[in-house]
C-alpha cells in the first residue's frame, strides 16, 4: 500500500465521526416532528372524541419511543467513536498537526478557516495534514 492510500485510509477513519454527527442530526429533526406531530391536535367539530383516536395517539408514542431508542443507540456509538478518533488525534505527537486533525475532523473547519486561525498559509496546513495523516496510520494502522 502506497503512502498516499494509507493517507486517504486514514482520512476516512476520521471522517466518520463527521457523518455520524450528520445521521444523529437527522435522526433528532426526525424526532422532534414526530413529537410536534403528536402534539398537534386538529380540532374535531363533531362533538366527540373521534373515533379510533385512543389508537392513533398510542402508535405516534410508540413510533417516538421507538425514535428516541434510535437517537439514544447513535448518541451512545457517537460519542464512543468521537473519543476514540480524538485519541488517535492526540497521538500524533505535534500539537500543530494535530490542531490541523482537531479543526478539521473534529470541528468541520474548511482547509481556509484552519489556516487563518493557525496564521498559517494553505500549503503549510496541507503539509501539516498530510504528515498527521501519516503518524496516524502509523499509530492506528490495525483500524484503519
Amino acid at each position: 500500500m502506497t503512502a498516499k492510500e494509507r493517507a486517504e485510509k486514514a482520512k476516512k477513519y476520521l471522517q466518520q465521526i463527521k457523518k455520524l454527527d450528520q445521521r444523529l442530526r437527522r435522526e433528532l429533526r426526525n424526532l422532534d416532528k414526530l413529537r410536534s406531530s403528536a402534539e398537534y391536535h386538529s380540532p374535531n367539530f363533531e362533538g366527540g372524541c373521534g373515533i379510533g383516536s385512543g389508537d392513533k395517539l398510542s402508535e405516534s408514542v410508540s413510533r417516538i419511543i421507538e425514535q428516541e431508542e434510535r437517537v439514544q443507540q447513535l448518541t451512545d456509538t457517537y460519542t464512543r467513536k468521537y473519543v476514540e478518533i480524538e485519541q488517535a488525534i492526540k497521538s500524533v505527537g505535534n500539537d500543530y498537526q494535530e490542531e490541523v486533525l482537531e479543526l478539521r475532523y473534529l470541528h468541520y473547519k474548511q482547509w481556509e478557516e484552519i489556516a487563518r486561525t493557525m496564521n498559517y498559509s494553505l500549503d503549510n496546513v496541507y503539509k501539516l495534514h498530510g504528515k498527521a495523516l501519516q503518524k496516524i496510520t502509523l499509530n492506528y494502522s490495525n483500524q484503519l
